[in-house]
């Protein structure tokens, strides 16, 4: 029996990846069962609802799993067979039939939230080559059962590689891949289980991951920002690092002297971060462009103090931000922290459940001085403007308090709203936007509707809860237009250089602030 567990234990060695039917483990135990005959496998399943138990078995331990039910015992003859790389590769590729093209790449590159973060090419382009194997430049075998690499040199043009969903569970394996593809920069190793490599495998695997430029990891099973850091040892030059879907939690200052020196791409989509101290830990990395972070619980973004003119020395370069489906209850305030970092032109945000997008995106732009775009609309001058003279005149009366309330009034008022001192500057003072803002309003106001294009004017008194829809009704009734819907804008009697679009036909006027003698543009 001894010999016979010998041999299962070399073929099997703890740490290695089995699959049966549609479910993955990691085999924790090899040998005798007490009470039952022959050898057996001890199994962690990566469903932890999979199994019947937790490793012991009447009374005994024989393995520790995550989960009270993750772990079962079977037989190894259930185990079913494994392939190279390249014996899968080829199976896939070769003999290109017109009605077989492999989808997997496009299913990839259409479920991917960050294209960039793992390349993959079109249908057509695959479809050309996928039954030339040495001119292979993408490579998927995701769910097949690759254990190891065979031989890869033939493919000196292999850019691109999905391995995910295999049985490959060591960086052994990966570097055995990568050596041989000199060409290789994207690897995908998604929903993969890799032993922790050791320091001094890290040294002598180190040389065969340094041209790697983009590795995805999504749900690898990091539970440790500890490993995460330890196992970067591995790619110095790496670029773009996707990290979605493990279980982290909790990060740490990064080792700039040691990893992550050039990474440009970071996502951290869906990783139990609760706090956004624990994103700002991040903060000296300093070559980070893209930080995805969507679907996290973070409910407030918090940065270190600093004055409201200047900027903070944290993500020095980050450009993009992925906040989506976060639950943020402040904007404003979030808005406000985000305009400390000196880089930021693109916003993803969910709006809050009492916000919409129109109200969301009015805050940003004018909050955040840098921002170009927020959820991929670009932000136009006009847009800015608007966004700026609404807060502009809804802290008009703030504004002037502080003012005079001396110099810690001041200093607090700027850190609340630090893009404000900036908009005095570009707008002027507000102080005779206040007096105008304190007296007692009338529910009807005289404005001046003018049709751009034949000059005529119309001298109005509306009601300021009119809706832009009724306004745009009455317009085409005096002017007597058919056809298009006529565009509104309104130019503010008190800063004539400003126009306001009214590009939101549910919205009243007294939501766009239009105030008696302003005048309504017909476009």
């Amino acid at each position: 029996m001894v010999g016979i567990i010998d041999e299962v234990q070399l073929f099997y060695p703890l740490g290695t990846r089995i699959k049966i039917g549609d479910n993955y483990g990691t085999v924790r135990y090899v040998g005798e069962v007490s009470g039952h005959m022959g050898t057996w496998l001890g199994i962690e399943w990566d469903d932890g609802l999979r199994g019947k138990h937790n490793g012991i078995v009447d009374g005994k331990r024989y393995f520790q799993t995550q989960t009270p039910t993750g772990g079962s015992f079977i037989r190894p003859g259930k185990v079913g067979p494994c392939a190279t790389l390249e014996d899968a590769a080829r199976e896939r590729y070769l003999n290109y039939d017109s009605s077989n093209v492999d989808e997997s790449l496009i299913r990839e590159a259409q479920a991917s939230l960050q294209a960039s973060l793992f390349e993959v090419v079109g249908m057509d382009k695959i479809a050309r080559k996928q039954s030339k194997f040495e001119q292979l430049e993408e490579v998927s075998v995701d769910q097949t059962p690759v254990n190891a690499a065979g031989y890869l040199k033939e493919l000196t043009h292999l850019t691109t590689l999905n391995v995910s969903h295999t049985l490959i569970w060591n960086w052994e394996i990966v570097a055995s891949i990568a050596q041989q593809l000199p060409s290789l920069t994207n690897l995908n190793l998604s929903s993969n289980r890799l032993v922790l490599p050791t320091s001094s495998q890290i040294t002598e695997l180190e040389p065969s991951f340094r041209h790697l430029k983009r590795i995805n990891l999504r749900s690898c099973g990091f539970s440790d920002w500890k490993d995460v850091m330890h196992t970067a040892l591995l790619w110095p030059n790496i670029l773009s690092l996707g990290l979605q879907e493990n279980s982290l939690g909790q990060l740490a200052e990064v080792d700039r002297t040691k990893i992550f020196k050039q990474l440009h791409e970071l996502d951290l989509h869906r990783t139990n971060i609760m706090d956004f101290d624990q994103v700002a830990k991040l903060g000296n990395l300093t070559t980070l462009r893209l930080l995805n972070i969507m679907e996290n619980g973070i409910e407030e973004i918090k940065l270190p103090d600093c004055d409201s003119q200047e900027k903070l020395n944290m993500f020095v370069s980050l450009e993009q931000l992925n906040l989506l489906h976060n639950p943020i209850w402040n904007e404003a305030d979030a808005f406000n922290e985000l305009d400390k970092l000196p880089q930021l032109k693109r916003l993803s945000k969910t709006p809050h459940l009492k916000s919409n997008f129109d109200e969301m995106f009015s805050k940003a732009v004018a909050s955040i001085a840098s921002l170009q775009f927020i959820n991929k609309a670009e932000v136009t001058a006009e847009q800015r403007r608007g966004a700026e003279y609404d807060i502009w005149k809804k802290y008009a009366l703030d504004w002037m308090q502080a003012t005079q309330g001396g110099t810690d009034s001041l200093r607090e008022f700027c850190r609340r709203h630090r893009t404000y001192p900036l908009l005095v500057k570009k707008y002027g003072s507000p102080a005779d936007f206040v007096p105008r803002s304190q007296a007692k309003q009338s529910n009807l106001i005289n404005v001046s509707i003018r049709h751009q294009l034949t000059g005529e004017t119309w001298e109005k008194k509306v009601p300021r809860m009119i809706t832009v829809q009724t306004l745009q009704g009455l317009v085409m009734k005096r002017f007597r237009l058919s056809g298009d819907v006529p565009q509104l804008c309104y130019v503010d009697a008190l800063h004539p250089d400003l126009v306001v679009p009214l590009d939101n036909n549910a919205k009243t006027l007294d939501f766009y602030s239009v105030q008696e003698h302003d005048t309504v543009l017909v476009q």
